[in-house]
This record gives structure tokens, C-alpha cells and sequence, in this order.
């Protein structure tokens, strides 16, 4: 991890961090859309993002009971996204390289929640 999320980092939570990384990568890229799919595609994106990250910290501090509930919606989260870069791929609004770069911050993000929650599972 590099300096930049050090602070970040005292959360604790390692999905949080992960997404908080991919949501600074993530607005680099959409401030590049055109103005009209900036306001609304890159929106929908950069919320989504922030979404996950929010419900991510709630899972943490979720009793055993709630947590899998709010991490299948994490998850969810997750899989919009995977939709909404592959959409912005064949519109031409980002390059294949960056799309990879961004699919594979999903996939990682992905198996970590899908982890959590296997691991939440087995807590019960």
C-alpha cells in the first residue's frame, strides 16, 4: 500500500481500502467521458463506488445477523459495476487497458466480499 492511503489504512477494513483505491483510479478516468456521460454513466459509477465503500464499512460494524445481508449487497454493487465499465468499454469512453486495469480491481474486490461472506456464513 502505497504512502497516499497510509491514514486510510487505520480502518482496518480491507474491502473499504480497496474500493477507496479503485474510487481515486476510478475518478481520473470519468473526468475524461464526455460532458453528458460524465453527468450521468460517470455518476452512476463514481456512486456506485461510493456506495460499496459505505456499505462495506456498515458491514463491519454489522451484527453477525445483518452482515451477510449488507455484504450480498456490497457484492451486487460489485457486479453493477463490472456492467457499467464494460458498457463504457463498448461505447469507446475508456480504452481497453484501462478497462482491464479496472475489471481486475473488480475481480480482486469481488472475491474479497465473496470471502466475507463465506466467512460469515460459517460464523453462524
Amino acid at each position: 500500500m502505497d504512502n497516499n492511503h497510509s491514514n486510510f489504512s487505520k480502518l482496518e477494513i480491507p474491502l473499504a481500502i480497496k474500493l477507496f483505491v479503485l474510487y481515486e483510479m476510478v475518478h481520473k478516468i470519468i473526468s475524461k467521458f464526455p460532458k453528458h456521460e460524465k453527468y450521468s454513466l460517470g455518476e452512476k459509477i463514481e456512486n456506485a463506488i461510493l456506495d460499496s465503500i459505505e456499505l462495506s464499512i456498515l458491514a463491519c460494524y454489522a451484527d453477525k445477523y445483518e452482515k451477510e445481508k449488507v455484504l450480498i449487497k456490497t457484492n451486487c454493487k460489485t457486479e453493477l459495476l463490472k456492467i457499467l465499465f464494460r458498457i463504457s468499454l463498448n461505447c469507446l469512453m475508456i480504452d481497453a487497458r484501462q478497462y482491464l486495469e479496472v475489471e481486475n480491481k473488480l475481480q480482486e474486490i469481488g472475491k474479497m466480499t465473496q470471502g466475507w461472506i463465506k466467512y460469515t456464513r460459517n460464523q453462524k
